[in-house]
């Protein structure tokens, strides 16, 4: 393993852009054998030294805040890869999610400027600290691009290490665009139940893609649930407004089981009601089929999700309940949304 620490602000910069590329493949590689040995503590370690760097290397000298841009993408790679290989069910995984909140805690990074001004470090993604610039980029790249390979305990901690972080509306609420890709995935696209025991699933693939019938719905309702179980009230609050602030217009974009149906029609891209109501219909459907199947435990976790997201709506008195009593007999009579009406 190269040495993870060697990095300093003397460094030559690699040649970087964001995410993957940012990070760079040595760098990818050496956190990935670390996050796989479990060896958090050093990684905690590199974490920190990512982020003093970029503090001695801005204010220290003159240069822009661009010159430190590599060791800010290279951070959030440290986070992901801990995202990865960190336990959902372990207190370690709640320390990292704090451990950005601090991060953030910092507050603006600033240096004298000429005069009796103050530089602020300021990034086409905005201000380091506050903004914790590219974070929700990289993480949205590193899921997109990971997400298929990974074997489902990594795709289980991931979602909901993102969620976790999601949940606390931090980058502008623009980690849940990363929600929007998982659902896409899993309600929208013409995919195959499969089974909570198939062995396609057990190990990495680097090889696998999310194209054709290899990643089935079995392999991503677990991440599904932990996004609507960690960050459901977001969603909603989101599905509210019809947000679609996504970092590519495409990430917005419905699936194509989604734009075909009579709630596709009626929704723009992002979060809106419509398609909270259409995901909400697919678990029942995806509940059906799996009792059909003698799959129970993935009826379970349909159902387990269906309850969440009723409690949810219900709670916050949520605009998609005034527009689902808006869509006429045909929606309010089905028997998937009875569980949305209320009682006066």
């Amino acid at each position: 393993m190269h040495d993870l620490l060697r990095d300093s602000p003397s460094s030559a910069p690699r040649d970087s852009i964001c995410g993957f590329a940012a990070c760079g493949l040595d760098d990818w590689a050496d956190l990935e054998e670390a996050a796989r040995a479990e060896n958090f503590d050093l990684l905690r370690s590199v974490a920190h030294n990512r982020a003093w760097i970029m503090g001695q290397s801005y204010c220290r000298s003159r240069d822009s805040i661009d010159s430190c841009e590599r060791y800010l993408h290279s951070l959030w790679c440290v986070y992901y890869q801990c995202a990865r290989h960190v336990s959902h069910e372990s207190f370690e995984q709640d320390r990292w999610v704090l451990d950005i909140l601090r991060t953030r805690g910092r507050g603006p990074l600033t240096r004298p400027a000429p005069g009796a001004g103050i530089d602020i470090a300021r990034t086409l993604d905005g201000t380091v600290w506050n903004d914790l610039p590219f974070l929700a980029t990289d993480m949205t790249e590193y899921w997109i691009n990971s997400c298929a390979e990974m074997d489902s305990k990594q795709r289980l901690n991931a979602a909901s290490f993102l969620a976790k972080l999601a949940s606390t509306r931090i980058a502008n609420d623009r980690l849940c665009q990363i929600a929007l890709v998982l659902f896409r995935d899993t309600f929208e696209s013409e995919r195959p139940l499969g089974s909570s025991n198939e062995p396609n699933d057990e190990n990495e693939d680097r090889h696998r893609t999310m194209h054709g019938f290899t990643i089935t719905i079995a392999s991503l309702l677990p991440s599904v649930c932990a996004w609507i179980r960690e960050a459901g009230h977001n969603i909603i609050l989101l599905s509210d407004v019809s947000w679609n602030d996504c970092s590519q217009s495409t990430i917005g974009t419905g699936g194509f089981t989604f734009v075909q149906s009579e709630l596709g029609q009626r929704a723009p891209g992002g979060f809106s009601p419509w398609r909270w109501l259409y995901w909400l219909k697919r678990l029942h459907q995806i509940a059906d089929e799996a009792s059909k199947a003698d799959e129970m435990l993935l009826a379970e976790q349909a159902a387990k999700a269906i309850d969440i997201m009723l409690s949810d709506v219900k709670q916050r008195n949520s605009r998609i309940l005034r527009v689902f009593e808006a869509a006429g007999d045909a929606m309010t009579q089905d028997k998937d949304f009875m569980g949305l009406k209320r009682e006066w």
